[in-house]
């Protein structure tokens, strides 16, 4: 009987494992087809690899295509601190109320993780056009992603405040630490890898964003996916790969940098 259970375990183990390589296998190449495309001198690729050629990189770090992703880059950066601030403020209240009303408003915050981004885009549009506003740009941009990067916040950071005691915090102030003190030193420190991890979605998903910019973006205020968007609509060119590996190329540095202060496996699909 033992060796039957051990069997169907290491079976059991084996699938998982060739699960998991096919899985990687799929979401791997063709990331690894994007950067061949912006490394190789054809207008279309060909395989197998005969040279390599910088010639697409010219093209594509340049103003044309640096502003736009500076751009990106800054909205992602504004939303993501303001959804931070915002969104672990609300996931301490949350954690810490006995309220009736902890579920319903826990449920309005991360709201937005249940709705498609084009009804949010389109409900923001017609919020605005309501009041004759026709202010569409960064600032814009920065509000509705706000919108959809409290919620991992929320969510991340009240996953780490589950193992976080309040008999923690009592204890200091029964020491005499002021709250803000006993913020600071104690509740803070065991918050930081929910905040790392929500910051990290809320970037990813700001940055990436399509369907909000889509709407809320104006001609003097492009974002780097709306560009590319426009770009892929009358013509086509390797340098769009070399971009798009310059945005993942970011996006991958600042996972690993918050890796080093979380594990994002605590923060998918919960402990």
């Amino acid at each position: 009987m033992k060796n039957n259970r051990g069997s169907i375990a290491r079976a059991g183990n084996a699938l998982r494992n060739v699960l998991l390589v096919l899985t990687m296998f799929f979401v791997t190449v063709p990331m690894l087809v994007v950067v061949w495309t912006s490394i190789q001198p054809n207008t279309y690729p060909k395989f197998p690899p005969t040279q390599f050629s910088l010639k697409w990189w010219n093209e594509a770090l340049t103003g044309e295509w640096m502003r736009p992703l500076a751009l990106s880059a800054e909205i992602a950066g504004i939303a993501t601190i303001i959804s931070v601030i915002l969104g672990s403020a609300a996931a301490y209240a949350l954690a810490r109320s006995n309220s009736r009303a902890r579920t319903m408003l826990e449920g309005f915050l991360t709201s937005p993780l249940l709705l498609p981004e084009i009804v949010i885009s389109l409900a923001v549009l017609q919020f605005i056009s309501m009041f004759g506003g026709s202010w569409l740009g960064p600032e814009l941009l920065i509000a509705a992603h706000v919108t959809i990067g409290i919620p991992f916040v929320v969510r991340t950071v009240g996953v780490s405040l589950v193992g976080v005691d309040p008999l923690w915090e009592r204890a200091a102030y029964d020491l005499g630490a002021s709250r803000l003190r006993t913020f600071f030193t104690i509740t803070l420190p065991l918050m930081k890898s929910g905040i790392f991890a929500g910051a990290l979605f809320a970037f990813i998903m700001s940055f990436n964003n399509v369907e909000l910019s889509l709407f809320l973006t104006s001609r003097s205020a492009t974002t780097l996916p709306i560009k590319i968007l426009n770009y892929m609509e009358f013509e086509y060119s390797p340098s769009l790969a070399a971009v798009a590996v310059t945005g993942m190329a970011g996006i991958l540095l600042i996972a690993v940098i918050a890796s080093r202060f979380t594990r994002m496996t605590d923060f998918i699909g919960g402990r």
